[in-house]
């Protein structure tokens, strides 16, 4: 029963910026200059109180609460420019993100399938609110086409040019996929990590190339779930109430950005830098396991 009440209310918060959320991205569409940043910072607030009423809705049905651990997080920014990287484990990750981070930061936002543009309400939300979309090749397509490689990187790049000089708060997920017995199986000659998987250091390269010149810091977080592979609906069940975000807030300048864009993609250095993250990462968790 629970699970109903939290879903119906979940779907009534998402139905509820409706009235708000088309006629102000109307009006981005046909207003230049000051009138359209109005309308931007209008939308901004739509979407910040969304997130709001869904962290809302979970503590008044369950009581969830997120310990929040991390000397630097109480001087983020609403207007600071950061790069966000988190362990990826469940769908329940960004909702816990945007949660954490919400009101603290300007909007979240991350890179999204174009196709998912289309999906009634949040693909709409998602372009009024200048989330990113990118086109990215299917493994097929890349063996047929090695060229293609560098067609998505140069998309990526046009992608960030949007953000250069505004404030913005870009999360990415370095593992690439959510962490599930089936894929740690999968990998398991090929993962060094007991609590992760191994990350892709390719894509952060680039972005942060790409932005170097706008980045303040990078915020490196890791969800610690009392649980072992949680999943969304747990969350929605009440079968996740507590739970500790370690959050580490990196100035840009400590950070090994590649400088040159053509060697961005291989940067060694960044997988270096993303590796060693990593590896704190995974001993912070194992800690965490220990029993008290």
């Amino acid at each position: 029963m629970g699970l109903i009440i939290a879903y119906i209310l979940f779907l009534l918060n998402l139905m509820s910026i409706i009235p708000t959320m088309y006629p102000l991205y109307i009006w981005k569409l046909v207003t230049t200059g000051s009138w359209r940043r109005f309308g931007d910072r209008l939308l901004l607030k739509v979407g910040e109180a969304w997130i709001e009423n869904n962290y809302r809705i979970s503590r008044m049905l369950y009581g969830v609460q997120f310990e929040v651990i991390g000397e630097g997080y109480q001087n983020l920014k609403q207007d600071g420019r950061y790069m966000i990287i988190c362990n990826h484990q469940s769908w329940s990750d960004i909702y816990i993100i945007q949660s954490v981070l919400n009101r603290k930061i300007p909007l979240i936002r991350f890179f999204i399938k174009d196709s998912l543009k289309y999906v009634p309400i949040l693909g709409h939300a998602w372009l009024a609110l200048d989330f990113p979309f990118v086109k990215r090749s299917s493994r097929e397509q890349l063996k047929k086409n090695p060229e293609l490689a560098t067609k998505d990187l140069e998309n990526v790049k046009k992608v960030c040019e949007k953000f250069a000089g505004m404030p913005f708060s870009i999360l990415n997920f370095l593992e690439g996929h959510r962490r599930t017995p089936e894929r740690v199986q999968k990998l398991l000659k090929k993962n060094p990590y007991q609590n992760l998987l191994r990350p892709h250091s390719g894509g952060i390269s680039v972005v942060s190339t790409a932005l170097r010149n706008s980045l303040d810091a990078f915020i490196d977080l890791t969800i610690v779930y009392p649980t072992e592979n949680p999943s969304f609906l747990d969350l929605m069940r009440g079968k996740i109430r507590k739970l500790k975000v370690f959050v580490e807030v990196i100035p840009a300048p400590l950070v090994p950005i590649e400088e040159n864009e053509q060697f961005a993609p291989m940067s060694k250095k960044m997988k270096r830098w993303v590796d060693e993250r990593w590896a704190l990462k995974d001993a912070l968790i194992s800690k965490e396991k220990q029993p008290k």
